[in-house]
């Protein structure tokens, strides 16, 4: 039976830098994180209302919860978008680039943050890296980039999405990716997973990991997720097979 679209769930960013961030990591691959006072569960579908910063614009798809988790005593919800491919990729990059002219006066608390963090030593960002709060860690994450991804990796605090949003760069180094796809942890979880499926650094082995880590269901469609490649679709293809 298919799920029924149920109430809203709206995403907005402290600033434009922060939401072409988010696009790289999450919506520009299919997916996105969000805090939400929603009850969601996984298996639902939600519409999704992506609030531009630069002038409040919005844009709406449809997404399938497929994580809930806490972060600081919020509730974190993980979405799926509900027909992803080429041409939804293309309104979401369209809708990004767009907007920007008015950005909003003021900071908020997370913009507080990115204004804290900048500027650290080496040992201070590891220093983070090992003891900062979620909202700390990922800020660092945004600005430092890959000089803190295997110290933040390393951190057993580390959280589903903030495992995602590593696993999800392209640039990653191999050992970093198979240093997730050796947490059986980590890979238990489906928004790592395809995170993981979507990095094209996954090696066949390291691949063959993940997708054996499927639920079936799960699993039997990844070989039509066009977002994925050629690589992943067969080896998902070579496991189905009886």
């Amino acid at each position: 039976m298919a799920s029924t679209v149920e109430s809203a769930i709206r995403i907005e960013f402290e600033s434009v830098e922060a939401l072409e961030q988010e696009n790289e990591r999450n919506l520009r691959n299919g997916g996105a994180m969000a805090c939400t006072a929603i009850d969601a569960a996984e298996g639902q579908c939600r519409k999704v209302v992506i609030v531009h910063p630069g002038d409040g614009q919005a844009l709406e798809l449809e997404g399938r919860v497929v994580w809930v988790g806490e972060q600081d005593g919020a509730r974190v919800v993980g979405l799926a978008f509900v027909g992803f491919g080429p041409e939804m990729r293309q309104r979401i990059a369209e809708f990004v680039a767009a907007h920007k002219e008015a950005a909003p006066a003021g900071k908020s608390a997370a913009q507080t943050v990115y204004d804290r963090l900048r500027g650290l030593s080496g040992a201070e960002q590891m220093r983070i890296a090992r003891e900062g709060e979620v909202t700390e860690r990922m800020v660092l994450e945004r600005i430092y980039g890959k000089a803190v991804w295997e110290a933040l990796l390393r951190n057993p605090r580390l959280t589903p999405p903030e495992v995602a949003r590593i696993a999800n760069m392209g640039s990653l180094p191999v050992p970093l990716v198979e240093l997730i796809v050796s947490n059986g942890a980590w890979l238990a979880n489906s928004i790592v997973r395809r995170a993981l499926l979507g990095n094209p650094r996954l090696g066949g082995d390291a691949a063959a990991k993940v997708l054996r880590a499927m639920p079936k269901g799960e699993l039997a469609l990844v070989p039509k997720q066009t977002a994925y490649s050629a690589q992943v679709r067969e080896a998902a293809r070579r496991i189905l097979r009886p």
